[in-house]
């Protein structure tokens, strides 16, 4: 193990990291659950433990990116993880290094919503000017998320004629995949994980898409109650965020489409009952 991180190009790091490559201490390796994007795991060198994520499938992100926002947003006191260090493989892959914290959400209660929902809200609330440049990008929304539209014709027909009439703010950071897939919790502590998809964007499509898929996986009656706890702490607009759950639902369909996404027996339910309930959406999108 200790070969596999020396082997490792790195581009940034910090003491910990020198000390974690040099130190010879014995370490241990722990595949943990592979995303579409990279393959994570976990390694124990002592009673310390790190997460290494490596870009080795389709997805190359701007990982030099990623980590200056982590660093960013972690020196500002928010709850992500914390960056130890970034580079590259022997084959070109990029490389993560970050702490461990924690295991994923297995419960959910309005207490729990309380704290995740004031963890995005902190995101969201923060300034973007006082993050440095090179830590923050700001995409094209349908470019972005929509990657791939244009073998869609119904769907694409709909986003158009929604992002015409959404009245999009990109001036805040979001997160871009909300989930509690994304959040790992450690003695009552709950941090945000895979900022792949950090951005300046429209705090209401990032609030909308966790919303959607605490909807589509778990029940309307549970994103509601995070909807409800992230409104007591950031205060937005309940009739705003319609036509953002209508893009958010857009996306699912779109990623479904390219990629396929998890379903349960009864997902597909809950989605065509989100496109027939929203007014913004026609049910065409589901041909």
């Amino acid at each position: 193990m200790n070969d596999l991180l020396a082997g490792i190009e790195w581009h940034e790091t910090n003491p910990i990291l020198n000390t974690l490559i040099t130190s010879g201490a014995e370490m241990t390796l722990s595949p943990l659950s592979p995303g579409l994007e990279a393959d994570v795991v976990k390694i124990t060198q002592g009673e310390k433990h790190f997460v290494l994520k490596v870009w080795n499938k389709r997805s190359k992100p701007d990982v030099l990116r990623q980590y200056h926002l982590l660093e960013a947003l972690h020196r500002q006191g928010i709850r992500v993880s914390e960056p130890i260090g970034h580079g590259r493989t022997e084959t070109g892959d990029g490389v993560l290094l970050t702490r461990y914290h924690g295991t994923s959400i297995t419960k959910v209660n309005p207490s729990i919503f309380k704290k995740i929902a004031a963890v995005l809200a902190d995101i969201h609330r923060l300034p973007p000017d006082g993050l440095e440049g090179r830590a923050l990008a700001r995409y094209d929304f349908v470019g972005y998320f929509f990657s791939g539209i244009e073998a869609f014709p119904a769907i694409k027909e709909e986003l158009i004629r929604l992002v015409a009439s959404a009245d999009m703010k990109m001036d805040r950071i979001i997160h871009g995949d909300f989930n509690l897939g994304n959040i790992l919790e450690e003695n009552g502590q709950y941090t945000v994980i895979d900022w792949t998809n950090g951005q300046l964007g429209d705090l209401r499509y990032d609030l909308s898409w966790a919303c959607l898929l605490l909807r589509i996986y778990l029940s309307e009656s549970k994103s509601l109650t995070f909807l409800y706890k992230y409104q007591e702490e950031m205060p937005v607009a309940t009739g705003e965020l319609e036509i953002f759950e209508a893009l958010a639902c857009l996306r699912w369909l779109l990623l479904d489409r390219i990629a396929g996404v998890p379903k349960h027996a009864d997902t597909m339910k809950k989605v065509r009952k989100i496109v027939r309930d929203n007014r913004f959406l026609n049910e065409s999108v589901l041909l």
